[in-house]
Protein backbone atom coordinates (compact mmCIF):
# COMPACT_ATOMS: atom_id res chain seq x y z
CA UNK A 1 0.00 0.00 0.00
CA UNK A 2 1.04 3.38 -1.10
CA UNK A 3 2.28 5.41 2.18
CA UNK A 4 -0.14 8.66 1.30
CA UNK A 5 -2.74 6.19 1.48
CA UNK A 6 -1.87 4.47 4.61
CA UNK A 7 -1.01 7.89 6.26
CA UNK A 8 -4.78 9.23 5.59
CA UNK A 9 -6.16 5.69 6.63
CA UNK A 10 -4.05 5.07 10.28
CA UNK A 11 -6.31 5.06 12.96
CA UNK A 12 -3.02 6.21 14.71
CA UNK A 13 -3.65 9.73 13.49
CA UNK A 14 -6.93 12.08 12.74
CA UNK A 15 -6.26 11.58 8.83
CA UNK A 16 -9.06 9.13 8.41
CA UNK A 17 -11.35 11.85 9.10
CA UNK A 18 -10.64 14.06 6.00
CA UNK A 19 -10.90 10.97 3.88
CA UNK A 20 -14.29 11.04 4.45
CA UNK A 21 -14.26 7.38 5.67
CA UNK A 22 -16.35 8.67 8.70
CA UNK A 23 -19.19 9.35 6.18
CA UNK A 24 -18.81 5.43 5.70
CA UNK A 25 -18.45 4.45 8.96
CA UNK A 26 -21.32 6.24 10.27
CA UNK A 27 -24.10 4.96 7.38
CA UNK A 28 -22.56 0.98 8.59
CA UNK A 29 -23.37 1.70 12.15
CA UNK A 30 -26.80 2.82 11.54
CA UNK A 31 -27.27 -0.25 9.00
CA UNK A 32 -25.72 -2.68 11.54
CA UNK A 33 -27.89 -1.09 14.49
CA UNK A 34 -31.04 -1.64 12.04
CA UNK A 35 -30.72 -4.53 11.19
CA UNK A 36 -30.61 -6.13 14.30
CA UNK A 37 -33.10 -4.34 15.66
CA UNK A 38 -34.80 -5.94 12.58
CA UNK A 39 -33.89 -9.31 13.55
CA UNK A 40 -34.98 -8.62 17.31
CA UNK A 41 -38.22 -8.03 16.45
Amino acid sequence: MPDDIRENTDLGSWGFLRTGWWILHIIAIIAVGYIGYWIAQ
